[in-house]
């Protein structure tokens, strides 16, 4: 298992666990993967020990065995049972039944010299093969091939049908058999292991892709908001300037410097999120978020812009958690910026009240209540999920008497604390 940076904006410092590749996979042009491939040399490198170990016992009798039969079919027939092993881990199953054929199926004909080397140690590493390397049913297949090889050569061959030889034959068998089988369990489990690390791996990979998402969106709810509230204020000072240019140009001159003020703070606040968004901005260049204490310079701001704006707080003001307080500002940023644009000239104003299970803050206009306006953008669906982040309701339309009105209630817990939502 390796760990792997995540490349392609996931941000600095971020890690995703996430389990090697296998080798053991089919290669998309159809050659042999390279773990196949390294497992065969040495099979076949084995099959070739084991083929020369056989034919010098046949040869000289290391283990004086009876002599039956033609030397040359028992020379072949050990040749064939030691060859099928170079195959045992790619065709295990295969390789079980070419030894077993080899071995037993002479014996039903006529009576064989059988070897320790030369025929039942290839049987014994071709048990073990498919009880470690096949499937469960590839195993018992594997199983009963062996044991009925075992049966026929005890049978057929007279030196071997002693009740002597039973658990000498059989007992190694279930030796390596169970071995085989542990083995084989043991990688099941670490398969399954490697898998659900993958799927861990995946789902942290998702996860961190929709946190990013989430974050910029955020990002990009922040940057209309600054954006649209400045230049919202700049063409209002604009405009200002324009009627007073003829009549008073001390005036003009100070519209028009609030305006360089504005769109200066504008290319401030945009120079900010796109550093955010680059992740190249550090954490000493980034001002604090606005907040609600701040409100009263936002009201002064667009009261410069020539917007009446009356500012009440009711109730006891207390601490909020960061995350609403800037919630309060930016929806208070919005509806604002939202007055200028579609209510221009008609005076507004802000209620914030601290309640004792709420924060209510209610802004409202007394301009014309356009349908076409606040009410469809992106402004008030930054809002609702603003408010609807900490379990608040909001509801923005006409109101009575003329005019658009926005309401925004966020429940609190005891002494201030945000009510779970």
């Amino acid at each position: 298992m390796t760990l792997e940076r995540v490349r392609g904006g996931y941000g600095p410092g971020m890690a995703v666990i996430r389990p090697a590749a296998s080798l053991d996979v089919a290669s998309r042009d159809g050659t042999v993967p390279l773990a196949r491939r390294s497992a065969l040399l040495p099979d076949i490198a084995l099959a070739a020990a084991a083929t020369a170990v056989a034919q010098l016992d046949l040869r000289l009798d290391f283990d004086n065995s009876t002599r039956f039969g033609p030397m040359w079919a028992a020379v072949l027939c050990s040749l064939v049972a030691t060859a099928a092993l170079a195959f045992r881990r790619r065709a295990p199953l295969a390789t079980m039944l070419a030894v077993g054929a080899a071995i037993a199926a002479p014996q039903l004909f006529t009576v064989l010299t059988i070897s320790l080397w030369g025929h039942f140690a290839p049987l014994l590493v071709a048990a073990y093969s498919v009880a470690r390397h096949g499937d469960r049913r590839s195993a018992d297949a594997g199983l009963l091939v062996a044991v009925t090889t075992l049966v026929v050569i005890m049978v057929r061959v007279p030196s071997l049908s002693t009740p002597d030889n039973i658990p000498f034959a059989f007992v190694p068998l279930a030796v390596v058999t169970a071995v085989g089988r542990g083995l084989r369990r043991r990688d099941v489990s670490q398969a399954a292991l490697e898998l659900h690390a993958s799927r861990l791996a995946e789902d942290q990979e998702a996860w961190v892709r929709d946190a990013v998402g989430a974050e910029r969106a955020r990002i990009a709810r922040e940057l209309h908001d600054v954006v649209a509230h400045c230049v919202s204020v700049m063409v209002i000072q604009a405009g200002a300037a324009e009627d007073l240019l003829d009549r008073d140009a001390g005036a003009a001159r100070v519209s028009l410097r609030a305006v360089q003020d504005t769109g200066r703070q504008a290319v401030a606040e945009l120079g900010h999120m796109l550093g955010l968004l680059r992740a190249e901005a550090g954490q000493d260049t980034l001002r604090p978020q606005p907040r609600i204490a701040q409100l009263p310079e936002l009201v002064a701001q667009v009261r410069d812009a020539g917007l009446a704006v009356r500012f009440d707080v009711r109730g006891t003001p207390r601490d909020l958690p960061p995350g609403m307080d800037v919630a309060l500002y930016r929806l208070t940023q919005e509806a604002l910026t939202n007055t200028l644009k579609h209510a221009r000239g008609a005076p507004a104003g802000i209620v914030l009240s601290y309640e004792e299970t709420a924060v209510a803050l209610t802004i409202h206009d007394d301009g014309l209540a356009n349908a076409a306006g606040p009410g469809l953008g992106h402004g008030l669906i930054g809002m609702r999920e603003r408010v609807a982040l900490y379990g608040g309701t909001l509801s923005a339309g006409p109101r009575d008497g003329g005019g658009w009105i926005v309401d925004a209630r966020i429940p609190l817990g005891p002494a201030g604390r945000t009510a779970a939502p």
